[in-house]
């Protein structure tokens, strides 16, 4: 795989971590936040703060090295047209 290929995945696998981490995030604390089939006044509010929220560290560093990847790639192919 070059550099460009991995670089895009990279990116990719950052975005699809951070969409689904931070989705599954409102999904329980709207779960939660149910009494009666109804959202309560305030509950939801109250589940999103109880409700564990997921450290960004795994989706920061894909994307740094997703960025570094393309970057990378982008000055080899500089310097084989020089």
């Amino acid at each position: 795989m070059n550099k460009r290929a991995a670089g895009i995945t990279l990116l990719v696998i950052s975005a699809i971590l951070f969409i689904s981490r931070n989705s599954t995030h409102f999904i329980v604390a709207a779960i939660m936040g149910r009494k009666d089939n109804v959202l309560g006044e305030g509950m939801f509010e109250y589940a999103l703060s109880v409700t564990k929220s997921f450290s960004f560290v795994p989706e920061i560093i894909a994307l740094c090295l997703g960025i570094i990847y393309l970057v990378w790639a982008e000055m080899d192919k500089k310097k084989e047209v020089h």
